[in-house]
């Protein structure tokens, strides 16, 4: 039963946080919070280490070259999924990114269009990366 709640909650922190992003191109600090409260769920202090996946992109975001609700979202399911699930998420998000980048660099190539924006909502790449590692 736990588990189910600890899944539900995740899954409506991650689909929040992507929504909001894709629509505001913001995150909300709510969506950290329900994420993690739902890894309080089942605690372990190993999983701890997983809030240092956020630290590359929290300094980013100090640079003005990412969002810090980003780096939230990445530390709430850090802690949820512990430091080997969490950076299995992440590689996920990442590779999903830069392929969906690279798919609309070459559709604007190919229709002779302006560049592309330089950058998109990364949440939803977040979403289906770390949801995917914590089903896995």
């Amino acid at each position: 039963m736990a588990s189910v709640l600890q899944g539900t909650l995740f899954l409506i922190g991650l689909m929040s946080a992507a929504w909001t992003d894709l629509r505001r191109r913001q995150i909300y600090d709510l969506s950290g919070i329900v994420i993690a409260a739902a890894g309080l769920i089942s605690f372990s202090p190993a999983r701890l280490l997983g809030l240092a996946l956020a630290v590359p992109f929290w300094l980013a975001s100090r640079r003005g070259r990412g969002g810090m609700g980003d780096a939230v979202l990445i530390a709430a399911s850090g802690f949820l999924l512990g430091f080997l699930r969490g950076v299995a998420g992440l590689v996920l998000a990442l590779v999903l990114y830069c392929l969906f980048y690279l798919a609309i660099a070459a559709l604007h190539k190919i229709r002779r269009q302006e560049r592309p924006p330089e950058s998109y909502p990364f949440a939803p790449f977040l979403a289906v990366g770390f949801f995917t590692a914590y089903i896995i």
